[in-house]
This record gives structure tokens, C-alpha cells and sequence, in this order.
């Protein structure tokens, strides 16, 4: 296939009749020998029923013989591009980058999961489909589904989610669709909770931390989750209130400052947000 892009090191790229597999060469083997050696077997295991919780498909756990449990997904685009192109996306680039991103971000310390392969198949034109393999995050729960059950996270999951935001903006590390369902958070027994960050699709890197704007972008997205999964849950009146911006700010005053300044403007959005939400709902 002409014109790929080298992977990322540590992955090997192999030229097939259907278009390119790209594995991860410490899992190679154990990966191959699941028979996923082309993006049909993948779409057995992952089945054709649609996942309403994301949205963006199904997903289907594997578990390889050296113990490592894989999670296989269609990619899918989101939002109003979804409804249009669905799994289709000009270029290889933007699929490949699905590899790129984990290893470098996991290169600045923020903890995501890890890549395991990349299938790319080629259509019409320029257009491609792409499967991702990456490795599950053991004892994780993402933290829509706990405002989706109704319920909130423990101040403590909270605190450890919002901290690993700022240390992604901090190393320069900017997710472009960030949620409550790509925040995953492990609680062990006397411990602070792990947070992990997935899904980095579109993510951008910087070689310096994020300029004020993206971080509060970021802010309101996550206040925006939030009152959407809470609204989901069917329970009544607001969602309780989430101190996001302060437990992102900690011990830093003006940072603290311009956020708190931003959140009228931020209520607003908010505001015009749930407006949509329930006459789409009517």
C-alpha cells in the first residue's frame, strides 16, 4: 500500500491482500494466534449489534494466551461526521494516529490503554475502514457509567480524574473529545484511586503545556457530561454540583481565578446545551 506511514516503534506493519495489519511486537505471536489476522475474523468477535452506551459501536474482549485481556473495536466517527461518513475516513493518517497517540502520550506519563494492533482496509477513493486492538485497563470503570446508574463518584475518584486532566494539559496533551466516558478511574482498598485517560482519537500534543482557552474548553465538556449522563439517568432537577474547576486548579490561585471568571459564560453554554437536549428529547 503506497504512501503508509511508518508506525510507531515497537510495531510491525504487514502488507496484506485486504490492506495492512500493524501489531504491537511484544504481543505479536500471542495475538496472531487468535486468528485475527484479517479485519473479518475481528468483526466476528465484535458482532454487528450497536452499543448504545457509546455510541460508536460495538466492542469485543479477548483474552490472549499470556493473560492479557485485549479490547477489539470498529473505528467509527462521532457527532454529525458520524451520521455521515459512519465508519469511513479519508486518508490513513487520522487511523494511524489511533496508535501514535497512546505511545506518546504514555512517553509524557499520562496513563492510558495501551495499543495492541491496527487493521486497515481500503474503499472507495481515499476512503478506509480501521480496527483498533488496544489492552484492557484491569479493575477500570469509566465515570458515565456511575452518572448514568444515577449516582456520583467518590470525592476521592473525582479528585484523582480531574488531577490526570491537568496533568495531561500540563504536558501538552490536549483530547479533543474528552467526557466522563473516557476518564476511567480503579479504586483499590486504602488506596487513591488510578485515573486513566482512553480513546485519544483526534488528540493533539504540544512540546510545551496547554495555553488557558483548550484547558477551559476541556472543563466544560466534562460539566457538560456530566449534566447530559445525568439527565440520561432519568433522575429529576440538576445534577449534583462537581467542583471540576477546582479540583483541577488545586493550590493554583490564578488559574483558579480566570476559570471562576469564565463560568458565566460557561453556564450559558450549558444552558443553551439542555435546551437541545430536550427538544431533541420531545
Amino acid at each position: 500500500m503506497s504512501g503508509m506511514p511508518a508506525p510507531p516503534t515497537g510495531f510491525s506493519l504487514r502488507e496484506q491482500p485486504w490492506g495492512i495489519l500493524i501489531v504491537a511486537d511484544r504481543l505479536r505471536d500471542e495475538f496472531l494466534a487468535e486468528g485475527l489476522e484479517e479485519p473479518g475474523r475481528w468483526q466476528a468477535r465484535i458482532g454487528p449489534q450497536a452499543d448504545a452506551a457509546s455510541g460508536r459501536g460495538a466492542t469485543a474482549r479477548i483474552t490472549l494466551a499470556g493473560g492479557t485481556s485485549v479490547i477489539l473495536k470498529k473505528m467509527r466517527r462521532g457527532g454529525w461526521a458520524g451520521r455521515l461518513w459512519r465508519d469511513r475516513y479519508v486518508g490513513k493518517q487520522r487511523l494511524l494516529d489511533n496508535l501514535r497517540a497512546p505511545v506518546e502520550a504514555a512517553a509524557r506519563g499520562i496513563p492510558t490503554a495501551a495499543p495492541v494492533a491496527l487493521a486497515l482496509a481500503p474503499g472507495t477513493g481515499l476512503l478506509y475502514q480501521g480496527w483498533l486492538a488496544v489492552e484492557e485497563i484491569p479493575g477500570a470503570r469509566d465515570l458515565a457509567a456511575i452518572y448514568r446508574r444515577g449516582s456520583v463518584p467518590p470525592e476521592p475518584v473525582l479528585r484523582a480524574a480531574a488531577a490526570l486532566v491537568r496533568r495531561m494539559h500540563d504536558a501538552g496533551l490536549e483530547h479533543r473529545d474528552l467526557n466522563l466516558g473516557n476518564l476511567l478511574a480503579r479504586e483499590s482498598g486504602g488506596e487513591e484511586p488510578e485515573a486513566f485517560v482512553i480513546d485519544l482519537d483526534r488528540a493533539r500534543f504540544q512540546a510545551g503545556p496547554l495555553p488557558f482557552r483548550p484547558r477551559q474548553r476541556a472543563l466544560r465538556r466534562l460539566e457538560r457530561s456530566q449534566a447530559r449522563l445525568w439527565l440520561e439517568s432519568g433522575r429529576s432537577g440538576p445534577a449534583p454540583p462537581v467542583p471540576w474547576y477546582e479540583l483541577y486548579a488545586e493550590e493554583d490561585r490564578r488559574l483558579a481565578g480566570r476559570l471562576a471568571r469564565g463560568r458565566r459564560a460557561g453556564r450559558l453554554l450549558l444552558a443553551l446545551h439542555r435546551r437541545g437536549w430536550r427538544v431533541r428529547e420531545r
